[in-house]
């Protein structure tokens, strides 16, 4: 049985990136955790007493708790597949610091929006997502694109440079995904010199032993102006459903060009976007 965290905001993003991964496990025995961080605004709490302070964070916690039943009560009766249930968690405090005092290794994946409710909210929502993949949590984290349409992950890429060895057990949610859908697995290396050295060669065989399990191609693709422009062309060409990744301390794509990609794709992809945790350090 799989064990799903779902943070959510209740924006129609947050219930989109639910409905998503719903449908991509739906034929597996799944326990979604549906996980909300309340925090009042540091302007409702400017020059409160510490009565006033704490009433207002009680005003917070009833709120979330009634809007987090409501959701499940939305969920279940619309709920047709017995093999899914549902759990809820509300708690005080930025997601951030909420998701640090759980015990993460519960759970298989988190899986979340790009972005939240409209107006600040986006963005505040999106820099939580982004903050997430930051805080190097060892477990893979989905995200799932603004008024994403789920599509059955039939082409899913994996972008990798074989700077650093593979691991199988970073692989492996990507691996079960690949083999669930009977997806055709595209590794690409975007290169500014098309010769690999004889490290990268090494981590190269690695990875191809690893990916043995699964139908895999290697592709090759010069650097254009930013790498995430690299890869958003190749993704579109090839009508990927699924980006991969692996989110290595300070990204080693970024120490190499000297480019945020793993935030850039994060804040701007348009197709699920599946970022791997890196256990080689």
């Amino acid at each position: 049985m799989k064990h799903i965290l779902v943070p959510t905001d209740f924006s129609d993003n947050a219930y989109s990136a639910l409905s998503y991964v719903r449908l991509l496990l739906q034929d597996e025995e799944v326990i979604f955790t549906l996980y909300h961080a309340y925090e009042p605004s540091p302007i409702l709490l400017l020059g409160k007493s510490p009565y006033r302070v704490g009433a207002i964070y009680n005003s917070c916690k009833k709120v979330a708790n009634e809007k987090i039943e409501q959701l499940l009560t939305k969920i279940n009766g619309l709920n047709e597949n017995q093999k899914h249930t549902y759990e809820t968690i509300s708690s005080g405090g930025a997601l951030e610091e909420a998701i640090k005092a759980i015990d993460i290794d519960r759970y298989d994946f988190i899986a979340m929006g790009s972005k939240g409710a409209t107006g600040l909210k986006t963005v505040f929502w999106g820099s939580n997502t982004f903050s997430l993949v930051n805080m190097s949590l060892k477990k893979p984290i989905l995200i799932i694109p603004e008024n994403s349409i789920y599509k059955n992950p039939e082409k899913i890429a994996f972008a990798t440079n074989f700077t650093r060895s593979y691991l199988k057990e970073e692989l492996q949610t990507l691996i079960e995904i690949t083999q669930k859908w009977n997806a055709s697995l595209r590794v690409i290396e975007v290169y500014y010199d098309p010769i690999l050295t004889e490290e990268q060669q090494e981590h190269l065989e690695t990875l191809e032993n690893l990916l043995i399990p699964v139908a895999s191609n290697f592709h090759v693709i010069p650097h254009f102006n930013t790498v995430e422009k690299a890869i958003t062309i190749f993704n579109k060409e090839l009508e990927i459903d699924m980006l991969a990744m692996i989110n290595y301390p300070k990204s080693l794509f970024q120490k190499i060009v000297r480019e945020p990609i793993i935030k850039k794709m994060v804040h701007h992809t348009t197709i699920p976007f599946l970022v791997l945790p890196s256990l080689t350090d």
